[in-house]
This record gives C-alpha cells, structure tokens and sequence, in this order.
C-alpha cells in the first residue's frame, strides 16, 4: 500500500515520503514480528472503516459528525457576506469522513490526525476509491465476543458508500500529520480558523489543557470551538514506556478552564452517541457525550 501510494509522485500526500523507508526499519527493529500492539491498531482501523466509509455506520455517522455538521450550518447562516466559506480545522481527524462531509458543505477543510495507522487507511480511501463499495472489510472478525451468529461475525462491509472526491468537490480538503500541539503552534496557524471541529478527541490528550491552549490559539477571534465526545482519557491507565504525566478532567472543570483562556459558552448539550459499536451485537457501545459550541472572545 505504501507503495502505491507513493507512486503517486507529487499527488502523493505530504506525510509519505520517508513512509516506507520508516516501515522497514520499525519492522528489522522488530525483527519482522506483529506485535500485539500493532494488531489491535489495525482491528482499530477496520471499525473505523465501518464507522466512516460503510453504510452500516450511517446512523452512528448521524449522531455525531451529523450534529457537527448541523451546528457548523448554524455558524455559516450568520456570517456576514464574503465570509464564507469557513475555514475549519478538524483534529484527530481518523479516516477523514467528517472532513470530507464538512468539504461537501462548500468549506475549506484541514485535518490533522496523529496515528500512522489512520494517515495509511485515509490516504488509501481519500486517494484510491474509483468506485462506489470498492472493497469489502470485515471489522468484527477478530473479536470472539458477543455475537449471536457466526455469520454475523463473519460479515463484511462495502466500502466506501459515496465516493470521497464527490464529497470534497464543493470544498477544499487538506491533511496535516504530526502531534496537534506541537504542529499548530507553528506561526502559520495562529488565528486563522473560523471554526474548530472536534469529534471524541479531546480526551486523547496526556495534558487536556495543552488541547484547549492550542485551539484557542489557532481560532480567529469571535472564531467557534464545536466538540462532541466523552472524557474517556486514553492515557489514565498505566502505560509501558516513557513516564509522562497525565491530566484527566472533569467536564466541569475542562469548562472552567475554557472559562480562564477566553472562550465563551454558547450551547451546551449532553446527547448520545455510540462509537465504532456492532449494531448485531449483544454488546453496544454508546457514550453520554457532552456537545457544545464556544466562541473565541476579543483579546484571547
């Protein structure tokens, strides 16, 4: 896959190059051997593909980027002219459908996503899709757990369910890899997104306050902060490696500090919204998520 993606030439996306060269070598480190670690990043990206490419995941899709999208109309409705189409930043952007979904609306669109794993998968999907449900993936193969059928089980998935460049068209659609914080803290970027999409990301963060530093940072002032997703912080069980410390929130707590560095509430919601969840299970997940917009005040 590296590959052919990088045969692509100037087309190629900006984060490949040294792609396959880095591949090689984690893998001699490695001495060719999958590790548990990388399997479970790879089952990981099989439920996103349902998530953001199949027609399976269209009501999972509708229950978060689909407020998202709704809340991002409502900001568009009340610019002034000239000032749209926004300008909006998506990070922790996985495979790229709430991206391409916030192109189809006509904006101009950059994502940012951190996993190696993820940046593949939307390269392939984003760059590669010549046809509607062009190839077949099977995301609950690999789990044992709560299945009523083998068959069930054993089901595969067409992706994708509309083709990307038809939901970019309207828009336009870049991609930045790298770590949020220290990627947008580049001069370039500060002040100059109408809105901050986010989607069950803000607690993939060691330091939530670094993430809420950050998007204050890159807002235009009077620009919108739009998040939906729980606080299931990926770093508050022990890991293996380099200690770092890790800060896990409250929601009322992450609104105070929001509070301090200058954004102002304007909706607060709490909803429902599952992830990755097999609707032919006898186990779904959902979360109580909380989904509000604020606004970058004068001065912050």
């Amino acid at each position: 896959m590296l590959t052919q993606l990088l045969e692509e030439g100037p087309n190629s996306s900006p984060f490949l190059p040294g792609a396959l060269s880095a591949a090689e070598e984690y893998a001699a480190g490695v001495n060719g051997r999958v590790l548990p670690q990388d399997v479970e990043k790879v089952r990981y990206v099989l439920k996103n593909l349902m998530r953001d490419w199949s027609e399976e995941g269209a009501a999972e899709r509708a229950a978060s980027y689909g407020r998202i999208m709704q809340e991002v109309e409502s900001i568009a409705s009340r610019q002034a002219p000239g000032q749209v189409p926004l300008s909006i930043l998506v990070p922790g952007a996985g495979l790229g459908r709430l991206c391409a979904d916030l192109c189809s609306m006509g904006h101009h669109v950059l994502g940012n996503e951190f996993s190696f794993y993820m940046l593949l998968a939307s390269a392939y999907v984003l760059n590669h899709s010549a046809r509607l449900h062009q190839w077949t993936v099977h995301p609950w193969l690999h789990s044992g757990c709560n299945h009523f059928t083998s068959a069930s089980q054993l089901r595969g998935l067409a992706i994708p369910d509309v083709l990307p460049e038809d939901l970019t068209a309207p828009g336009e659609l870049g991609m930045v890899a790298g770590d949020f914080v220290e990627v947008f803290a580049r001069p370039e970027y500060q002040a100059v997104f109408d809105v901050v999409a986010t989607c069950f990301f803000i607690d993939t963060a060691h330091n939530v306050i670094d993430y809420l530093e950050t998007i204050v940072a890159v807002l235009k002032p009077g620009g919108s902060w739009v998040n939906l997703g729980p606080l299931l912080y990926h770093w508050a069980e022990p890991q293996e490696g380099p200690d770092e410390p890790n800060i896990e929130l409250s929601l009322e707590e992450i609104e105070a500090v929001a509070g301090r560095l200058g954004l102002v509430m304007q909706r607060r919601d709490v909803v429902k919204a599952p992830f990755a969840s097999n609707r032919q299970s006898m186990f779904e997940s959902t979360y109580t998520c909380s989904f509000w917009t604020m606004t970058k005040g004068p001065g912050s």
